[in-house]
């Protein structure tokens, strides 16, 4: 039985709302002084990662604005190149694509709603 793709939108929903949970009330500098912070936002993006690489291609050609190769390159680094994390990309994530990415997750749903609707 093929998993529903709305479910994947809701992961990805999910995850940012874990995010922007963990990191409430913080700035930069305690980002990046508190490990278990970090090990709990790096790996809702590799949840968001994973979910946007499960997406098929016709659901993401629906919103060509979400960059999925991006979100799924950053999983990637994630799992096979940890080391090569950077709190600062990660921080900048966090502060300046998040919000846009859940609107524009937030309009697919929508949109997949009413398609099946």
């Amino acid at each position: 039985m093929k998993k529903d793709i709305r479910i994947y939108i809701d992961d990805m929903l999910d995850a940012i709302a874990a995010i922007e949970k963990y990191v409430s009330g913080i700035d930069e500098i305690k980002f990046s002084q508190t490990d278990y912070i970090q090990d709990a936002v790096i790996r809702q993006l590799a949840i968001i990662g994973e979910a946007a690489r499960n997406v098929p291609d016709e659901v993401r050609k629906q919103e060509p604005d979400i960059p999925w190769r991006k979100i799924v390159d950053f999983r990637n680094v994630i799992i096979h190149e940890y080391s090569g994390i950077s709190l600062g990309r990660v921080w900048q994530i966090i502060v300046r694509e998040l919000s846009h990415l859940k609107r524009q997750l937030t309009a697919l749903k929508q949109d997949l709603n009413d398609e099946a609707a």
